[in-house]
């Protein structure tokens, strides 16, 4: 077994003040760590995920030579054989997060076919089938029998799911739909497999009949029957690649395609015996953003995706860097976390990994919370499983907001902090990936180090799952426009002070002032700026258009702020001594390098001075040093799971264990195949029974839940 990684010594970074006791990492701190980090599900279940994805020594005889995109469906399969039954796992928040989790950090490709499978397209059958669920539709779904897909993005416009062409034309005589592709524009675009493959779309369409437009519906649709045929008048594209989401897409196109009326996921809504439409939310808007909920399952659960490659990337990168020596000529042989740029920069990764991961807690709580609906609001059913604080603004979880606006897109209007959570955390993961590898070398550009694989997979979902811009945009427009009183409420002021000025930087909770001050201060902006354009008599994009990017700081800085908080609460909640004492500076390190990355527009908006901006770097430089003890617990406690992604980055002697690896994977030892990164499944033994010398991950050697619950 490795040595386990080590707190910088004097001599290669600063560390404690002189005299204080080594701080020893204990079982109760590792699974406190777990439990802030990670999800409730049960240890048990992990583990069935976990081996389940290392598919055992070697991969399935049936997965030898064949295409990536059929692989893909057999890992699927093998996972699903591992879960519960589609509606229990959708419904399961925490098991829905632990599976996003694990299968993104261990198979970016596969977590694709798992989001679309089980969220977007289970997820809508279970959500707005209005209690007739089409059982012929669900059986094909269970244990991933037949792939599951979500079509709403048409190719030929921007912002095509606020204007859906595709048609779903009801037929009275044979009371069934018939779904159609006007023209090359409305065709779909989706990550549908390639031909030979049973597979079942979800695919969002305007409803017409009578002469009358219903609004936006989803519909379940068969692409292929159970042999892989395609279904007549189904016509799917040759494949389309995108390496950073490494999986089979195409364009999509129905001609006049027949759809049973039980495939219609019809929700609250009927036609009447003449084919009269009747929908009780009664405008397309409302309709659409019915429609369209089935996202905020998603990005209730993604974040938690993306939190755990933040983690995987910033652990990694720490131990390689705790390891990896320098030969500039200040400090030849120094390890590289020796300088200060390189500390910044990873235990800065460190903090912001940790972030990520209080902020994915709080997306899921707020999708779990179960809460009456408010006056205005549409009731949905609660997917949760427990409840949890409540939210920062908008509806209650589980509930569609009757009068929220979509102006640059439906997303915030069907949920505006899950949404923002959404687009917070996949900038925020691929700005951090994207430093591991910067300052990893060489080496975090390797596929087999898997930093470009967590980087490519969170930088190309800034569009997916709903544009992040347009998220922001929106965001940013409604805190101007639809919220009286401002949020959040203002508190006093004096002169130019704000009431952070109060606090020290190094307080955690510096850092959620000045976001709740700049997010007052830029509201009043913009909300100052509409006024005096609309006096003028300006009105839609003549309005708007000099005001976008204002907006879309707004909404930003509205993210920034929920983050900030989510992360104070959980310093706050923290028990066990020794997390007690790692996480303030872990948080207050945050904060100053967000307020640091933020402080163009924080002195510009006279929320922080000139002198504060410049004393930024000392003050990292100092939390830096309160960590240095503190580098153990980190590098254990927010580790992945054992196995679920191991690299040789991680491991304490680099070379030597990219050269077995290599040499591994040369001899056919390592289970590459169906692997679009070349990563493979290296095993427990590769580098030793515990691959980074950190000891067991603590959600793995205890018959409780973290934390100690029964």
């Amino acid at each position: 077994m490795n040595p386990p990684v080590t707190a910088p010594t004097s001599a290669t970074a600063p560390g404690p003040e002189a005299g204080a006791a080594p701080f020893t990492v204990s079982e109760a701190a590792l699974a406190e760590l777990a439990r802030i980090t990670g999800t409730s599900c049960p240890p048990d279940v992990r583990e069935r995920i976990v081996a389940a994805l290392a598919g055992g020594p070697a991969p399935l005889p049936a997965e030898a030579g064949l295409p990536d995109d059929h692989a893909v469906h057999l890992r699927l399969r093998r996972l699903a054989e591992s879960l519960p039954g589609v509606q229990e796992v959708f419904s399961d928040t925490e098991l829905l997060a632990e599976v996003s989790a694990c299968v993104a950090a261990a198979d970016p490709s596969l977590y694709m076919a798992v989001l679309s499978h089980y969220i977007l397209c289970a997820g809508s059958v279970l959500t707005l089938s209005g209690g007739d669920r089409p059982a012929p539709v669900l059986a094909r779904l269970e244990g991933a029998r037949a792939r599951g897909v979500f079509m709403v993005t048409e190719i030929g416009d921007a912002s095509s799911h606020l204007a859906i062409r595709t048609t779903a034309t009801f037929d009275p005589g044979r009371r069934e739909f018939v779904l159609h592709t006007p023209d090359a524009r409305a065709a779909k675009f989706s990550a549908v497999a390639v031909l030979g493959l049973p597979q079942t779309a979800v695919v969002c369409a305007r409803v017409l009949s009578g002469g009358r437009e219903a609004g936006v519906f989803s519909f379940a649709v068969e692409l292929s029957d159970d042999n892989g045929v395609t279904v007549p008048g189904v016509h799917i594209s040759d494949p389309l690649s995108a390496h950073a989401l490494p999986l089979a897409y195409a364009v999509v196109r129905f001609d006049q395609v027949r759809v049973p009326y039980d495939n219609w996921l019809r929700d609250s809504a009927d036609l009447d015996a003449d084919g009269v439409p009747h929908d009780p939310l009664g405008t397309p808007d409302a309709r659409l953003r019915r429609t369209l909920s089935v996202g905020q399952a998603l990005w209730a659960t993604l974040p938690t995706a993306m939190a755990a490659m933040a983690r995987g990337a910033a652990v990694t990168t720490l131990r390689h860097s705790t390891h990896r020596r320098s030969h500039g000529r200040l400090a030849p042989g120094a390890p590289v976390l020796t300088y200060r740029t390189q500390q910044h920069a990873v235990l800065g990764a460190v903090a912001e990994a940790f972030a990520l991961s209080c902020t994915a807690g709080a997306a899921r709580d707020t999708w779990s919370a179960a809460h009456r609906p408010p006056e205005g609001t549409v009731a949905v059913p609660d997917r949760g499983t427990g409840a949890a604080p409540g939210r920062a603004t908008g509806a209650a979880p589980g509930q569609v907001r009757a009068g929220a606006k979509m102006t640059f897109a439906p997303w915030s209007a069907v949920d505006r902090p899950l949404a923002a959570y959404k687009a917070f955390t996949v900038r925020e993961t691929a700005r951090l990936a994207a430093s591991c590898q910067h300052r990893s070398g060489l080496a975090g550009f390797l596929d087999v180090n898997r930093l470009q694989s967590w980087q490519g997979f969170a930088h190309a979902f800034d569009s997916a799952g709903g544009d992040s811009t347009l998220i922001m945009l929106d965001t940013g427009r409604a805190l101007a426009t639809d919220d009286v009183p401002p949020e959040p409420e203002a508190e006093p002021e004096t002169g130019q002070g704000t009431p952070h000025h109060t606090l020290s930087p190094a307080d955690p909770a510096w850092w959620p002032a000045v976001t709740r001050a700049l997010q007052r201060r830029l509201t009043a902006d913009l909300r100052g700026a509409l006024r005096a354009r609309t006096e003028q008599g300006l009105e839609g994009l003549e309005l708007w258009n000099p005001l976008l990017k204002q907006a879309q700081q707004l909404g930003e800085v509205y993210a920034h702020r929920l983050a900030a908080e989510n992360l104070t609460a959980a310093v706050n909640g923290a028990e066990e001594p020794g997390v007690k004492q790692a996480l303030p500076p872990l948080a207050a390190l945050y904060g100053l390098l967000q307020a640091h990355r933020l402080s163009g527009v924080l002195q510009s908006t006279g929320v922080l001075d000139a002198p504060t901006v410049t004393a930024l770097p000392a003050l990292m430089d100092d939390r830096c040093d309160e960590l240095a003890p503190y580098v153990p617990l980190l590098a254990q406690g927010m580790a992945l799971p054992e196995g679920l992604a191991p690299a040789p980055l991680g491991a304490d002697e680099y070379a030597a264990a990219l050269v077995e690896a290599l040499d591994a994977g040369a001899s056919g030892s390592v289970p590459y195949g169906g692997d679009p990164y070349g990563t493979g499944s290296y095993g427990t033994g590769m580098y030793g029974t515990d691959p980074y010398g950190t000891g067991p991950h603590p959600s793995h050697h205890t018959n409780t839940p973290p934390g100690g619950a029964t």
